[in-house]
């Protein structure tokens, strides 16, 4: 809250003015005259209070110029941290990618492998980009700070990237990065009744951290490949079975197998001369609840 507001003066207003302003406002804001201005009126007599006591108005403004320091500081250092010029230990970023299965992979549950590429730490120079017969010297620029100022704000030097000192001479199986790209092939656990665009956690197995931080995650995204049979909506399933006239007006027997490679046989109605829907419960895809969809077949009489 800031009390040189509140009164409408400046911050090196003189005892005179603040009892002036005080006054004004207190005949505006008075709650004898607007009840409504209840809760301003206290405002502004904490205002005047804390203003015109010369001891506490100095602790007042010690705490302003404290804040704002603080304020100022944080800024920074999430600035340093969004341009990736800072020292302190930093996770790795997260992977996203995605793994195809089929509708009956999902049902059941499977295994599968999966390639990517991922950053790992560089084992010569433990991630930090320096070797034995590297040379370290301090930024000329910066002259060992890692900032500069602009407009009042400590800015990463953008010679030395923040750190305040160049190396010549990096590690040369990383080129100084401290990281090298490697590509993985991992298997994972595929869960019986996943969903499509469900992502599968891994922990640890994104990017390297940097300054000693934690690796990232994985997050593998499962997409269902198309079903040369089924066609999946929620947790039930529709096809269609072309049917002889003949036999579909004489009542016959269509075959079909499920997710689970049973044999299903369903019996036609007789008389059925146009396309007509026959709905199995419980045949259609499990969910991760063990909730059963249905089945629904349409007999197409050709």
């Amino acid at each position: 809250m800031d009390f040189y507001r509140i009164l409408g003066v400046p911050k090196d207003a003189s005892p005179e003015e603040i009892k002036k302003a005080f006054r004004e406002k207190a005949k505006k804001y008075h709650p004898d005259l607007n009840k409504e201005h209840s809760d301003y009126f206290k405002k502004i007599t904490e205002a005047y209070h804390t203003l015109i006591d010369s001891e506490k108005r100095k602790q007042y403004d010690s705490s302003i110029v404290s804040n704002q320091l603080k304020i100022k500081t944080v800024f920074e250092e999430k600035l340093a941290e969004f341009l990736g010029f800072t020292s302190k230990p930093q996770k790795g970023s997260d992977i996203y990618t995605k793994m195809f299965i089929t509708l009956e992979e999902g049902y059941s549950g499977t295994v599968k492998k999966i390639s990517y590429k991922r950053k790992i730490s560089c084992g010569n120079c433990n991630g930090t980009g320096i070797t034995s017969e590297s040379i370290i010297r301090k930024c000329s620029k910066c002259k060992g700070t890692g900032k500069s100022k602009k407009l009042g704000i400590n800015i990463p030097c953008i010679n030395c990237f923040g750190k305040g000192f160049i190396v010549y001479n990096p590690c040369s199986d990383c080129e100084g990065k401290g990281y090298k790209k490697e590509k993985v092939e991992k298997e994972i656990v595929v869960p019986s009744g996943i969903s499509e665009n469900k992502f599968l956690f891994l922990e640890g197995l994104g990017n390297t951290g940097f300054y000693g931080g934690d690796y990232g995650n994985l997050y593998v995204k499962v997409k269902f490949k198309k079903h040369p049979l089924f066609r999946k909506k929620g947790n039930n399933l529709y096809t269609e079975i072309a049917v002889p006239k003949e036999k579909a007006y004489s009542g016959t027997y269509v075959f079909v197998k499920n997710l689970n490679n049973e044999k299903l046989s369903i019996k036609v109605p007789e008389k059925t001369s146009s396309p007509i829907t026959l709905k199995v419960k419980g045949e259609g895809y499990r969910d991760r609840k063990g909730n059963f969809g249905d089945l629904f077949i349409k007999i197409l009489p050709v």
